[in-house]
């Protein structure tokens, strides 16, 4: 890749990073239009959509209700330097499903670290959402056990 080329690239980095940032966008059309206005002109959805993949950006809900594109730094995802036990906030059981609070967003990436260990571990399986993760355990019988498990392989004090 050529100098100049590298200097676009992060140029079109930059501002995407900006627009995601300072406005609401949700859909790639949108953000293209957004683009080609700061000289980017040559922005194809392909093109867009490797940016959001690249950039790790995500679609939420923002307060009216809409869904719009937002970089993860804005949801507090934990960096792979984070540990996982600060974004872990607590793991409880109702005898009849394990339930894991995180921080916003945190949630899909431990979900599926959970996922990975199975039923060796007590999972049967899981499911997240932004912040919180629903556990089935493999038998509720052991459900304490299993819960106990969870809470010393993700350092969590309860």
């Amino acid at each position: 890749m050529t100098s100049s080329r590298k200097e676009r690239e992060s140029l079109l980095v930059q501002a995407f990073k900006r627009l995601l940032k300072e406005q609401c966008y949700g859909s790639q059309g949108q953000l293209a239009q957004a683009l080609a206005l700061q000289g980017f002109d040559d922005m194809s959805q392909a093109k867009i959509s490797r940016l959001l993949s690249k950039l790790g950006a995500v679609k939420t809900r923002n307060t009216n209700n809409e869904m719009i594109y937002i970089l993860p730094d804005e949801l507090a995802v934990p960096k792979s330097k984070q540990s996982i036990e600060s974004v872990v906030l607590s793991v409880k059981h109702n005898n009849m499903q394990i339930i894991l609070k995180t921080g916003i967003g945190a949630a899909p990436l431990i979900s599926r670290m959970l996922d990975s260990m199975g039923e060796s571990a007590g999972i049967l399986g899981t499911l997240a959402g932004d912040d919180t993760i629903f556990i089935a355990p493999v038998d509720v019988d052991n459900i304490e056990e299993i819960t106990q498990s969870i809470r010393n392989l993700l350092a969590v004090k309860d």
